[in-house]
């Protein structure tokens, strides 16, 4: 197990020294992950003619579309704060054995744990009982750097080619990162990693519907607004930002249908690569991806920073 301070997690965020995952596979490729739906059901059998994308508003020949080939690379980033201790962590770990136990012979896994410290348990291998052994390792207490862990899970990126899955979960209140949480976004726009996002919150720190925009700007100081509705705003943009989803398990049992869920579908999201032509060379790229003449809901993610 490796221990990361969050102090280095802050320098590194500051000066630009992090280990970064971009979107560019070469030179200029980029690659882009997208959902297809059918209500309920995912689009399967659509090719690169099906798709039309756009990259700062400029329509992009699709290069090649992958499905179900590519191996996963799934960082599994686990709140592990006093909160979530006694039956929520048994719960938890059960969600994540069962998660270990999908994976495929060429996949990879990564599990890190947060509370005020963010711990590597197991860095990335396709060793099942290594990861087995780790989260059954995992203890509950301190405080939630929910912050300094999700930049962690997007900068600590596996050397091998996979398709990069940040599956992050937690009971939904940061009370000590060092990172504001719009860093924690930059470096998701700098990274190639979808990221699920399942929350577990109790009746008693529910909130009807209150956001925040961490996109931009400092984060405003809000009397009467409660932790935890920050944190789910942070969250829920981390995936929207990403072309993920937030999930909200209302309770510990359903830990793990949530996690077998999102593994499934990631695995019917198709993997679309094109090399940007007439558009800037850096800045900020907004993406618009659709289907030409199918029936289906996209999520995708909302573009990338070069």
């Amino acid at each position: 197990m490796r221990s990361i301070a969050a102090a280095t997690l802050a320098v590194a965020a500051l000066t630009g020294a992090s280990w970064q995952q971009t979107l560019r596979v070469n030179v200029d490729a980029v690659r882009v992950d997208v959902l297809v739906m059918d209500g309920n059901r995912p689009v399967g059998g659509l090719t690169a003619a099906d798709f039309e994308l756009r990259d700062s508003g400029v329509v992009q020949r699709v290069d090649s579309v992958a499905f179900e080939d590519v191996p996963l690379s799934i960082m599994l980033a686990l709140d592990a704060s006093a909160s979530v201790r006694g039956q929520p962590l048994d719960n938890l770990k059960e969600a994540a054995a069962a998660l270990v136990a999908l994976l495929q012979p060429a996949d990879r896994a990564a599990l890190l744990t947060f509370s005020e410290e963010i711990d590597l348990r197991a860095d990335w291998t396709a060793d099942a009982k290594q990861l087995e052994r780790a989260i059954a390792g995992t203890q509950a207490s301190g405080s939630t750097a929910l912050y300094d862990a999700a930049y962690a899970a997007l900068t600590l990126k596996d050397p091998a080619a996979g398709r990069p899955l940040v599956l992050m979960f937690s009971d939904g209140e940061d009370t000590a990162s060092w990172l504001p949480g719009r860093t924690a976004l930059d470096a998701a726009r700098r990274s190639e990693a979808v990221v699920y996002v399942v929350g577990l919150r109790a009746a008693a720190m529910a909130w009807p519907g209150y956001l925040v925009d961490f996109r931009s700007g400092p984060q405003p100081a809000i009397p009467n607004v409660m932790p935890s509705a920050l944190s789910a705003s942070f969250l829920a943009a981390l995936a929207e930002d990403t072309g993920g989803k937030y999930l909200e398990a209302g309770r510990s049992e359903r830990l793990g249908e949530a996690f077998t869920q999102i593994v499934a579908e990631f695995r019917s999201r198709y993997l679309l690569t094109y090399t940007p032509r007439g558009v800037d060379a850096g800045g900020w790229h907004p993406i618009d991806v659709r289907t030409k003449n199918r029936k289906g809901t996209i999520t995708a993610r909302r573009g990338y920073l070069r």
